[in-house]
């Protein structure tokens, strides 16, 4: 047990000293402890405390919490392909001002990963550069349960959106599973948009902060869907001939769904205007423009907090990459690759 401890130790000082600054909206990390996922799936999870005490202790530190603001969320996602036939899904995060973190994982027993995380789930409450601040940084040792969408190895990739409606709470019999657990396990575990599709459907979704959530996933094979849930009961949503372009803001797409405070028509239907207009055909540098154009920037109506665009990212199935802009800042373009931890390219 103490060899296990000191390694564990270790390997967790390992992963904080990966921390690096890129510029004041984006840091990065290699995640070099274990956070044992296959633990964590077979045991379950109702709430993120579950996630957080069952990383304590997988790396050995106390200190660790998720105190998300609990309103504030919009995001855009929509699958495109390239002119050289490679598969894309693009993604703007909109939410409390603050910097992001790009995370890179390498279970033992799951795919090699790279995802963005939302410092302010860990962060909560704290000032708008709270990463440079030592103390802080311990608290990223939460990152690989609180990721919002990434791609890993395999060219799977999985981003999380909001629906201001009631929180989905399965209760099926099946393991109970939390919104950002599925995220880590997807990534993990997931080659295909049908072992996703799969894998969701195995457990019973507790959704966190009392708030709907759906999802866009998306494959090297060109494959998108969405998968949302309408009255605890799972809605996959396909690609037809007709529709091979996908699209989701903030509002059910699955009739029944409760859209009395649906959000993000106008966005839907910018993007759908612009796929439209290219035959769903658009480069990187195409796709990052698109997001430019569809970003949020207001000051919230009840919080004290702004609510902008925190990244928009471009992830390329076949390449495994990630096209990376934060902050609003489109003049600073990064790029990471799922199977390259550590390697940053700035375009």
């Amino acid at each position: 047990m103490k060899n296990e401890n000191t390694l564990a130790v270790a390997r967790r000082e390992e992963t904080l000293r990966s921390l690096q600054q890129l510029d004041k909206n984006v840091w990065t990390m290699v995640y070099k402890s274990s956070y044992g996922l296959d633990n964590l799936l077979q045991n379950g999870s109702k709430g993120i405390m579950d996630a957080v005490k069952h990383l304590q202790n997988e790396v050995k530190t106390g200190g660790l919490y998720v105190n998300p603001a609990k309103d504030g969320f919009a995001c855009s996602t929509f699958n495109a392909q390239t002119p050289d036939g490679e598969y894309l899904l693009g993604r703007n995060f909109d939410y409390k001002a603050a910097p992001c973190l790009v995370c890179w994982t390498a279970p033992e027993n799951g795919y090699r990963s790279v995802s963005v995380v939302d410092t302010t789930f860990f962060l909560h409450g704290t000032k708008y550069f709270p990463m440079a601040k030592a103390k802080n940084h311990l608290r990223t040792m939460a990152a690989p349960y609180t990721s919002m969408d990434g791609i890993n190895e395999k060219g799977f990739s999985v981003a999380v959106l909001e629906i201001k409606s009631k929180a989905t709470k399965q209760s099926t019999g099946k393991t109970p599973i939390i919104t950002t657990v599925a995220i880590r396990a997807a990534l993990d575990k997931c080659a295909t948009v049908d072992e996703g599709i799969e894998l969701f459907a195995s457990y019973d979704m507790q959704d966190l902060l009392g708030i709907n959530y759906h999802y866009q996933l998306a494959d090297a094979n060109g494959t998108s869907a969405i998968i949302e849930y309408v009255d605890n009961k799972m809605v996959v949503i396909r690609q037809d001939a007709n529709k091979k372009n996908l699209i989701l803001t903030n509002y059910f797409l699955t009739e029944g769904g409760d859209n009395h405070d649906g959000r993000g028509y106008d966005r839907y239907a910018r993007i759908e205007m612009a796929l439209t207009e290219k035959n769903g055909v658009l480069t990187e540098a195409n796709a990052m423009d698109l997001l430019s154009k569809c970003t949020l920037h207001y000051q919230h109506k009840t919080l004290k907090h702004m609510v902008i665009t925190l990244w928009s990212a471009v992830y390329n199935c076949n390449e495994k990459s990630m096209l990376l802009c934060a902050g609003m800042d489109y003049t600073k373009k990064y790029k990471f690759f799922a199977d390259k931890p550590g390697e940053v390219i700035r375009l």
